[in-house]
């Protein structure tokens, strides 16, 4: 038997040098591996990882070495340290650990033949054990095995040495513990094919290890075959060949085709992980059983709690009911074994989380949780287990603060050690090193960067949510810039969407995880694929409540959309209100069963922001459009061009350059100061005109006149400073000289290639809009704001709200087609979701971007800011990267807008105003790209009135300035995913009719332009 008599106290394991000294001296080799290792194995399974850790390290310094180097001992020791470093979480020092172990079994691959084996084996006598949790289905007997056995260490023949004048070593006898030390080899094997993942079998180390035991370095024929049968069935599992794997495992199962050994409880736990990997849960279960049956016997405790966990885990994932069987009595009957308590407590409380008995799974955590006490399991994965365990038990018993604080202390603990963040890492180094083939770079990149798939939640969904919340997007450039080398242009294509996608993913609650659920559940089903819709179902199914609530919900919006906007009547008022507040406790209710659900082992699809292929996103772009996307990487600035049947990609020749031009356009468009009046004198002098040209000629690959003219309508995917750039006004070639781009064609903009073309949501035909006027300067004079909210109040179907709302606003513009704020946003520095859209209800709950992407998901379709605020007011003297504008636009489109118009600068005065009223007017009847640019055409030859101008220096450079000066409508930012209006209803009255109906409502208001309105209507297309 191993050794038991504590010779010196654990704690002395981490004492200073000077300490440790004697004991090293005290306990000198006379065994493989030495008595440290086996008193800090003692430490392990009490749970004490660090104080384990130590242990080995000190254990390492005691161990055999010669001028040959270390022996097989110190393999022991490498891979125990891995093995404690893994339950604490610490990923890198493990795959060291456990790589340095294996690396030093490939220079002693044939030690086994110097070991001292007898001949043949006996039946073990007088061996019982009590197993409580249920019987083995294996016929099998237990045989007789030594704890020790004799090996040779060092040169038998040293005659070459004493001939050549070098260092005789004299072989020595040493008593190895043999089983341990391949115990250690095997789980340096397992360990590191987990951590390693999809790389493992691509590391050249894997086929050395594959090569050397598949030579069975063993006497031949004998009963110790079965020891190289269970590495040799590791080794090819971390290849991948997974049929050999399971072949050479079984063989290990018995020595000499009889007797169960100590390591067969090992190679049952592996076969075990194999069936699991292959969906097989039942059979898993089974093989996991057995493997703690024969664990016991033999006392490997860390086998037996690996094997207890992963049973209950296919118990859940077999979609088996209740507890996993052998926990219980197990439970009752290990408790003596920390480690193995406080796992089987996670395992049941897992269990019976999933089945909805939330009393005994509070039990379960609260004695998990108590096994773990005063162990550094508390730190390590056991305690990260935990945790996720007690914050799903806490939020299904309506706990909401208990969950959220366990769940982000299981969170805490997981993104620091997430093996598949691990992987992530790992294959982009060993691309950027040239580890691996281009090719095989391309396979490792899309399994590592894949979205988390019904597997992914099934197993893992701690790692999984993990991976989501924490950034790693030069894997995904690196990656992109792959595919770009490999001429993969349509993959590239969607990479360059997914790399969009994970930088708003990562800004979400939980990785976009909520997110996800709630637009499954809850989006227009035309948006959604069969694979979506079909986890709509299963959700419904598994949570009647909430399909319950979320019919109420929208019988709730229905009658409110019944309602005006503003009603008048105090009977409505009161009705309206009072069905807003039974809203606001549903979709309350909701979200709630939302959070809930995210911890849970359902898969939702990441439908928003969509994903298309090439061939799908082709189809869907107009006859016409000419789609522009960029992507700005570390090292380059990509561009892409795609129409319907055609797309290219290069590479923007001056990075750099564009910036300073970006920088040049804007200084020369007055942009120094938000606020400060800027000087007609200095507008009409033009300078942005030459950065405008520098600009058109990188940004477009110098396109040609006369592919200009094959084009109706651009579209701009920008990335990073390109936010701030008005494209409108770049200049492109025309038949004399150049023009700007919006003279050619209407422009819009969207965040995503696939939120760049129309989505497949049926067009609403009435529209209801809600305006909040104010100031747009800090200076403006109060008739000026007036005029505004006269102005735009006299559009037909126009709300205009005032001082207060009678709903937070989240819910509010969910009874709402179209929401406009003719105000100045005063809460830039909370951009990008903690700024409040409708400005009024600020600092109210329900009030942020974030909180208008909650349910109900049905918010304004389109919005309009024209008091938004970027970098772009200053310049970027102040710095920008654009994120933020990208990140507000996905927060709007989330929420289910299809149209937002942002200004990058804000001008306010009349100009805004006219540009506005304009825009909203003729929205209902046109494309928002054509209606917007129909608006600016309208307002161009308009003389400006600097009095009504507070952007404007009222002096005689302004005289004679007119509209039609990009200072004053370049800013506006239309993102737009190009979807049409509806059909005109046969009934309607003519659009010349209409636009008097306008202009009459503006005149009585007091509005001095309100020709232009009628005249608008008139010329619309």
């Amino acid at each position: 038997m191993r050794p038991r008599t504590l010779l010196v106290s654990l704690a002395a394991l981490g004492l200073a040098a000077v300490a440790a000294a004697p004991l090293r001296a005290q306990l000198r080799p006379k065994q493989v591996p030495n008595e440290i290792h086996f008193l800090s194995l003692q430490a392990y399974h009490s749970g004490d990882f660090r104080t384990a850790l130590k242990g080995f390290r000190e254990a390492a310094r005691s161990g055999i070495a010669s001028t040959e180097g270390r022996w097989i001992d110190t393999i022991c020791y490498q891979a125990m340290m891995g093995e404690a470093a893994y339950q604490l979480g610490d990923n890198v020092t493990a795959n060291e650990q456990f790589t340095a172990a294996i690396k030093l079994f490939l220079v002693h691959r044939d030690w086994m033949l110097r070991v001292e084996f007898p001949d043949s084996l006996q039946r073990q006598e007088g061996i019982s054990k009590t197993i409580s949790w249920g019987p083995t289905s294996r016929n099998t007997t237990i045989g007789h095995f030594q704890d020790r056995y004799q090996s040779l260490q060092g040169r038998i023949d040293n005659s070459d040495a004493v001939r050549s004048g070098g260092t005789v070593v004299p072989a020595q006898l040493y008593p190895v513990y043999v089983t341990e030390v391949i115990r250690c080899t095997a789980l340096a094997i397992s360990r590191r094919r987990e951590i390693l993942g999809p790389a493992c079998e691509h590391d050249p180390l894997t086929a050395q290890l594959v090569d050397a035991l598949s030579r069975r370095p063993g006497k031949p024929n004998h009963w110790s075959q079965c020891w190289i049968e269970l590495q040799l069935g590791l080794a090819f599992a971390s290849a991948n060949k997974i049929p050999q794997a399971a072949s050479e495992l079984t063989k290990s199962l018995m020595a000499a085709g009889t007797f169960d050994h100590p390591l067969t409880c090992m190679g049952l736990l592996e076969l075990g992980k194999l069936a699991f990997e292959q969906g097989k849960y039942e059979a898993a279960m089974t093989l996991f059983h057995e493997a703690t049956i024969s664990a016991a016997f033999f006392e490997r405790y860390e086998v037996m709690e690996e094997a207890f966990r992963l049973g209950g885990l296919s118990h859940i994932l077999a979609g088996q009911k209740g507890i996993y069987p052998p926990l219980v009595p197990a439970a009752a009957q290990l408790r003596k074994y920390p480690v193995i308590e406080a796992s089987i407590c996670t395992a049941m409380a897992d269990c019976l989380t999933t089945s909805g008995d939330l009393t005994k799974a509070a039990a379960a955590v609260a004695e998990g949780s108590k096994a773990m006490t005063r162990s550094d399991m508390l730190v390590g994965v056991h305690g990260a287990r935990l945790n996720f365990q007690a914050a799903r038990v806490a939020l299904q018993s309506g706990n909401v603060r208990g969950g959220a604080q366990s769940l982000a202390a299981a969170m805490t603990f997981q993104k620091a050690s997430s093996k598949w963040l691990y992987r992530i890492a790992l294959v982009d180094s060993l691309y950027l090193g040239g580890g691996v083939t281009e090719r095989i770079a391309d396979l490792l990149y899309a399994d590592v960067l894949r979205e988390p798939t019904r597997l992914d939640w099934a197993v893992d969904p701690l790692d999984t949510l993990a991976v989501g919340t924490m950034p790693h997007g030069q894997a995904y450039e690196h990656w992109f810039e792959l595919a770009i080398r490999r001429k993969e242009q349509d993959k590239a294509f969607e990479i360059s969407d997914r790399i969009r996608r994970h930088r708003y993913f990562s800004t979400q609650p939980l990785g976009g995880r909520v997110l996800a659920l709630r637009w499954v559940l809850e989006a227009p089903p035309e948006t959604l694929s069969a694979e979506a819709l079909k986890q709509r179902q299963e959700l419904l199914v598994k949570y009647p409540q909430y399909a319950d609530l979320s019919k109420q919900a929208v019988a709730l919006e229905k009658e409110l959309e019944a309602l005006p906007l503003v009603p008048q009547a105090e009977e409505e008022q009161k009705k309206q209100q009072s069905l807003f507040a039974d809203l606001a406790v549903k979709v309350t209710a909701l979200e709630s069963l939302l959070n809930l659900m995210s911890l849970e082992r359902a898969a939702a699809e990441y439908a928003f922001p969509p994903l298309l292929s090439t061939k799908d996103l082709s189809s869907r772009i107009p006859d016409g459009t000419l789609v522009f996307s960029y992507l700005a990487t570390a090292n380059n600035v990509h561009a892409f061009a795609l129409t319907r049947d055609r797309y290219g990609h290069f590479i923007v020749a001056q990075p750099t350059k564009v910036k300073a031009d970006v920088i040049e356009l804007l200084k020369g468009l007055g942009h120094y100061d938000r606020n400060k009046p800027v000087d007609g004198g200095d507008l009409v002098k033009n300078e942005w005109n030459k950065p405008a040209q520098r600009l058109a000629k990188q940004l477009t690959n110098e396109t040609k006149l006369d592919d200009w003219a094959k084009y109706k309508e651009l579209v701009i995917v920008p990335d990073g400073v390109l936010w701030y750039l008005p494209f409108e006004i770049l200049q492109v070639p025309a038949k004399e000289g150049t023009e700007a781009i919006f003279d050619k064609m209407p422009v819009r903009y969207a965040p995503t290639l696939a939120l760049s073309v129309p989505d497949k949501r049926p067009i609403k035909r009435a529209t209801r809009t809600a305006i909040v006027a104010g100031k747009m300067l800090p200076r403006e004079d109060d008739a000026l704001t007036k005029l505004a909210a006269d102005q735009l109040g006299a559009i037909a179907d126009v709300a205009l709200l005032g001082e207060a709302l009678p709903a937070p606003s989240a819910l509010f513009t969910a009874a709402c087609d179209r929401f406009v704020l003719a105000a100045d946003l005063e809460d830039q520095d909370k951009l990008p979701f903690g700024w409040s859209p409708a400005k009024i209800d600020a600092g109210k709950g329900g009030n942020t971007l974030a909180e208008w992407s909650l349910l109900p998901l049905a918010g304004a379709e389109q919005v309009v800011f024209p008091g938004f605020h970027t970098p772009a007011e200053f310049s970027l003297s102040r710095g920008g990267t654009g994120e933020e504008v990208f990140l507000s636009v996905c927060g709007f489109m989330a929420s289910g807008s299809r149209t937002i118009l942002l200004s990058r600068w804000r001008v306010g005065g009349q100009s805004t105003v006219e540009l506005m009223r304009e825009f909203v007017q003729e929205l209902p009847h046109s494309a928002a790209s054509i209606a917007w640019r129909r608006s600016v055409q309208l307002a161009a030859d308009r003389v400006l009135d600097p009095a009504a101008e507070p952007r404007l220096r009222a002096d005689k450079s302004s005289d004679g300035l007119k509209a039609n000066h990009p200072f004053f409508w370049a800013g506006y930012l239309l993102v737009d995913t190009g979807v049409g209006p509806p059909p005109e209803e046969p009934a309607e009255k003519p659009a010349e009719k209409a636009g008097e109906k306008i202009a009459e409502k503006a005149a009585a208001a007091g509005k001095p332009d309100a020709n232009a309105a009628a005249s608008a209507a008139k010329d619309r297309p």
